[in-house]
């Protein structure tokens, strides 16, 4: 900062100033080495800064933190001159002089010698006098609401008491001269200088919690360690007139009280967001996780069927619990995040975040479960860094036992990972995992878990599994706490590090199992850049909200006659968070030019058209109020040349020039990559494409046009999570408004129909669902022909052949509409509706056979293919 543009310093005034704690413009040489080579690199935003001064301006402002601290007053001290803040007048409990030069610390000295004679003695009542000196002269000051070291209060217990008394008197001054109608401000500060979780200690927490200010020593050496790491939170304003005229008859006592657990309630709030609860050893985590009434249970069972002894099941809970526990560790969690962010470097351009802060406000008061969207292996590890650098404690997280492999198990369950087997049929392990998850919810920490399970192999968001929702609600219930925030995050990727692996699993290939071996291999991914990565945190939904009263159905003599009423609740609460996951999902440069690019019968384009496309996407896209990322906003005006670009360098598209003009395409190899990406903003795309089918198909009342559409969307809801009835309805109004306005349709009374020049717009459109549609009309072939039973796999291998033949016969157009995922899907639905039933088969693989409603399938079948030949 040039000295023109440097903020004028503001010392407070001489007059009222005490002279050995007053803050000054000027440090002696030692402190100015410090504080150049230290405090450089801190600073306070421009929001807290203007809000700083506006108080200043109304009058006294007194910055009230827990301990007393040089090493944070000197730092205040710092950024108050680097801002123009106006320098603290006095602040209690410390010795600051000697941080002058010797030329202004000495007749500083001499003069509180003065002022200090024939006063009396009693220090609280010199206390109180400087206070309201400051105070009622309008300054500056910082009151430290704990001064006594450990030391004292291990040498006399009496004269740690009298200090205790000599704070609370202070604020009692404070709050009288604010009676007196002096306009006063109280400014709760938190400042932590380090991050990440804290661990139990053996003797007292002296940095946190304890009823000491920390030594000078421990506090200095904390900080070289930790400097980089600082945090600064101020608390909301308290003006003091407003506080006391919410309770004019209380005592002045009582005031005094409330307004000293208000000023703790946020410093203990932000610790607890900054550092979450205290961490345990492990072997106290799994005393009281196995000490819980269901592993007791469990256990007592276990050595009852005379398959072991009470000890020997003992012992099976103690394995399962090993099995399963974290063991977060502070340096663990710092190394980590160190280790990711060099790596996040190399292999990303940038990590955007939008809503972080409103996770952080509910964490404040209530724990928080993050239910992230799952579209590649790094999206824990990207959370997990997001929180370390914001000073979120970072959350433990539900892996699956595959994840455990090698070292990296060791680690990541060092930085929060919980692991858990994908079989569940052992009661004493089932009981253990239960009890643990009861443990983080009732000990607050912030939980994550993927609620589709596995990585999505199709782009699209899948299908939620419910099992640790449901613990959850549970642990919650249970608990006592009075609420629990589920948080979706929706993770987009410009381009995908595990691409060529999606590519390969989509076609049939069997997954690879995680290893060693596997890592190694994927070294040559560091050689490549993978564009950005948006982190967008949704609204988070109320626990308490949604059982509303009905908590009681997981307790006691109601529980098992309301199983299926608690079903209902959690299957419509997993749907509620995998829509708003959808939802929140930020269409980027690569899943618009995706879904222009596959939006044609062929594979290249005019770059003009490809332009005019995206256009036409994004329009759609905002009238749903879908999010875009910055960069794709930005280069909207630039007719999205600098979006193409970055695709051609990807390597997703090619572009070659020709006479007519610049022609863009990709590789067929890269087709069902680029659908991947267009399947990121599927469900946006999904309604104006059905809207596009009906309209193209002839004529139509917009009743009927409605009734089609809803019938598609609710029938196919698991591949596009729509969103509720009054919402899609508006929707459509704005879908049919904005291409009436485009001169794409035509009314005449109360039919439509497609104006010609909408006409190859609204085939572009209609093209976005022709793989979708493709995929299950092959599915409901294949079912159709089911004569015997059959399993799982030799049905999808069937409907593969049939997909690979009718494609070869020009029956289907898009090869990337069969996938393993889009199969499963139409299975699933058709045995919800009844259409194909489960065959039990205990002895080997469960086969599906026709159903009581398999009737239903031939006009389902036949009205998707008139779906299709509509086109």
């Amino acid at each position: 900062m040039s000295d023109a543009t440097q903020p004028r310093v503001r010392t407070a005034n001489p007059n009222v100033a005490d002279p050995a704690t007053a803050m000054t413009p000027r440090f002696q040489i030692v402190f100015r080495w410090f504080a150049r080579r230290f405090f450089n690199h801190f600073a306070l935003d421009d929001t807290s800064v203007k809000r700083l001064r506006e108080l200043e301006d109304r009058g006294a402002v007194v910055y009230v933190m827990r301990y007393a601290s040089r090493l944070d007053y000197f730092l205040f001290n710092t950024l108050f001159a680097r801002n123009g803040l106006r320098f603290s007048a006095y602040g209690n409990g410390i010795q600051f002089w000697y941080y002058r030069p010797w030329w202004r610390s000495a007749p500083a000295f001499l003069m509180r010698a003065l002022r200090s004679a024939g006063r009396k003695p009693d220090p609280t009542q010199r206390g109180r006098e400087d206070l309201r000196r400051v105070v009622a002269a309008g300054e500056s000051m910082f009151l430290f609401l704990r001064t006594a070291r450990l030391a004292a209060l291990l040498r006399s217990p009496e004269a740690a008491v009298e200090r205790g008394q000599r704070e609370l008197a202070l604020l009692d001054e404070l709050v009288a001269v604010a009676a007196e109608g002096k306009p006063v401000h109280v400014v709760p500060l938190a400042l932590f200088w380090r991050k990440g979780p804290r661990a139990e200690r053996r003797f007292m927490n002296l940095n946190r919690g304890a009823a000491a200010r920390p030594g000078d020593l421990a506090k200095i050496t904390s900080f070289l360690l930790t400097y980089r790491d600082l945090s600064i939170k101020l608390g909301e304003p308290i003006e003091l007139a407003e506080f006391l005229a919410r309770e004019p008859h209380a005592v002045r006592g009582a005031l005094v009280r409330r307004l000293r657990r208000s000023v703790l309630q946020f410093v203990s709030a932000e610790e607890r967001v900054a550092e979450g609860p205290v961490l345990r050893p492990r072997h106290k985590v799994q005393e009281m996780v196995l000490a819980e009434v269901g592993v007791q249970a469990a256990i007592a069972a276990r050595a009852a069927t005379g398959r072991g002894t009470p000890e020997s099941a003992r012992a099976q809970a103690e394995r399962a619990f090993n099995e399963i526990a974290a063991n977060m560790i502070s340096t663990f969690v710092a190394a980590l995040a160190t280790t990711v962010g060099v790596l996040f470097r190399r292999l990303f351009q940038r990590i955007e975040t939008r809503g972080i802060e409103k996770v952080a406000e509910h964490a404040r008061r209530h724990p928080v479960v993050l239910v992230p969207s799952h579209r590649s292996y790094f999206d824990f590890l990207i959370l997990s860094w997001l929180f370390y650098e914001n000073y979120l404690v970072p959350p433990h997280i539900a892996a699956r036992e595959n994840m455990a492999f090698g070292p990296f198990g060791f680690l990541f369950r060092r930085g929060g990972a919980f692991f858990l087997r994908r079989s569940f049929d052992d009661p004493i392990y089932k009981s253990v995992f239960r009890a643990y998850v009861s443990y983080l919810v009732r000990e607050g920490f912030t939980q994550e878990f993927f609620i589709e399970g596995a990585r999505s192999r199709t782009g699209k968001t899948t299908t939620p599994r419910l099992g640790m929702l449901a613990w959850n609600v549970q642990a919650f219930v249970d608990s006592g706490r009075r609420d629990l925030f589920f948080v979706p995050v929706a993770i987009s990727y410009e381009r995908l590090v595990e691409e060529g692996a999606m590519v390969r699993e989509l076609e049939g290939e069997a997954k690879q199992q995680e290893s060693m071996l596997g890592l190694m291999r994927a070294r040559s991914v560091l050689a490549n850049r993978f564009g950005s990565v948006f982190v967008n945190f949704g609204e988070p939904i109320s626990l308490a909200e949604v059982l509303d009263g009905r908590a009681d159905l997981w307790r006691g003599a109601e529980r098992e006659e309301a199983a299926g009423e608690r079903r209902t609740i959690v299957e419509g609460l997993g749907r509620e968070l995998v829509e708003r996951i959808n939802w929140s999902m930020v269409a980027t440069a690569t899943s618009v030019a995706a879904a222009a690019l596959l939006g044609e019968p062929h594979r290249g384009m005019f770059r003009r058209d490809l332009e005019t496309r995206m256009a036409q996407i994004v329009g759609l896209l905002r009238l749903q109020s879908v999010r875009l990322t910055p960069a794709l906003d930005a280069d909207i005006e630039h007719h999205f040349s600098e979006s193409i670009d970055t695709l051609i360098r990807l390597g997703l598209i090619r572009s070659e020039r020709d006479v007519r003009g610049e022609l863009v395409y990709f590789d067929e190899t890269n087709r069902r990559a680029l659908d991947v990406y267009r399947n990121g903003i599927f469900h946006a795309l999904a309604a104006p494409s059905l809207i596009a089918r009906r309209l193209l198909a002839g004529s139509t009342q917009e009743e009927e046009l409605r009734r089609d559409v809803t019938f598609w969307l609710d029938l196919l809801d698991d591949e596009w999570f729509a969103p509720r009835a009054e919402v899609q309805a508006a929707q459509l109004d704005a879908f049919l408004e904005a291409l009436r306005l485009g001169d794409a349709i035509e009314r005449s009374g109360e039919l439509m129909r497609v104006a010609d020049s909408g006409r190859p717009l609204l085939s572009f459109l209609a093209e976005q669902t022709r793989s979708l549609l493709e995929a299950y009309y092959i599915a409901f072939c294949t079912f159709e022909s089911l004569a015997a039973p059959a399993t799982a796999k030799a049905l999808e291998k069937a409907s593969e052949t049939y997909h690979r033949r009718a494609q070869l016969l020009g029956e289907v157009r898009r090869p990337e509409g069969w996938n393993p995922v889009t199969f499963k899907n139409a299975l699933d639905l058709m045995v919800r509706r009844g259409v194909i039933a489960l065959v039990p088969a205990p002895e080997r693989e469960p086969a599906y056979a026709p159903g009581p409603a398999f009737r239903e399938l031939a006009a389902l079948r036949a009205r998707l293919a008139a779906e299709l030949l509509s086109l």
